[in-house]
């Protein structure tokens, strides 16, 4: 079977569509670089990482180039127009055949100067989000088929009880720092400490920007009753 990607876990280049990947290219984000004159003053001052890691841009300049191999013009311009309908200027799912415990988010154009029916060619490119994103969140069913036995973590962070014997929770880090969501479906005085900060929890979705996990991995007190997920997706270069 060739190789491919597939679009919201239900198009696949190959199968469904005949494409033959040819060629991918995904950048690096560019960092959002902050520097500051000093009036009268000697160099700049670099607020880059003023708040402990830069922050970056869309992935600009995403190409993905196809084969497809058909001698009739005019299937190959039905086909054309199918892809426009699913792809083009849609914000969709992309994930690898290379790299299948991970999505990017894309938005792809169908590259008009860049496709040639005459030689079977289509492109297709845009912009991705700036990380790529762990494929199964910590409060989603676990999917073995997509599983990285050498780098990937599983978190099983749903339907959690807190009580006075289990109150403590460890999220395992991956990649650049983000804030997880407490979705708290029982409460009774249910609150969360984090670096000496305390938080009060309630039925619903709960976000702290202060609460956050990186790299390393984050154990998390709560106090009073209660039942919740934590909803935790990592995400990386």
């Amino acid at each position: 079977m060739c190789c491919g990607v597939t679009f919201d876990e239900r198009i696949h280049t190959w199968r469904d569509w005949g494409l033959n990947l040819v060629s991918i290219y995904i950048p690096m984000p560019d960092p959002k670089n902050q520097i500051r004159d000093i009036p009268g003053g000697d160099g700049n001052i670099d607020l880059t990482e003023i708040n402990g890691r830069p922050a970056y841009n869309d992935r600009e300049g995403v190409e993905l180039a196809f084969d497809l191999i058909d001698e009739d013009y005019k299937v190959w311009f039905m086909k054309y127009s199918e892809f426009a309908k699913e792809i083009h200027g849609k914000k969709v799912k992309m994930v690898l055949d290379d790299e299948l415990d991970h999505y990017y988010m894309v938005r792809l154009n169908l590259d008009g100067q860049k496709t040639n029916p005459v030689y079977g060619e289509i492109t297709l490119s845009g912009t991705a989000e700036p990380f790529k994103y762990d494929h199964v969140a910590s409060n989603e069913p676990w999917k073995w088929d997509s599983f990285n036995f050498r780098t990937g973590v599983i978190r099983n962070l749903r339907d959690l009880v807190i009580s006075n014997t289990n109150h403590t929770v460890k999220i395992l880090g991956a990649g650049i720092d983000n804030p997880p969501v407490f979705i708290v479906s029982e409460a009774n005085n249910l609150k969360l400490t984090h670096e000496g900060r305390t938080y009060v929890l309630k039925v619903g979705r709960n976000r702290f920007p202060a609460v956050r996990v990186g790299e390393e991995d984050v154990t998390l007190t709560f106090s009073g009753m209660g039942k919740l997920s934590i909803e935790y997706r990592g995400r990386y270069l």
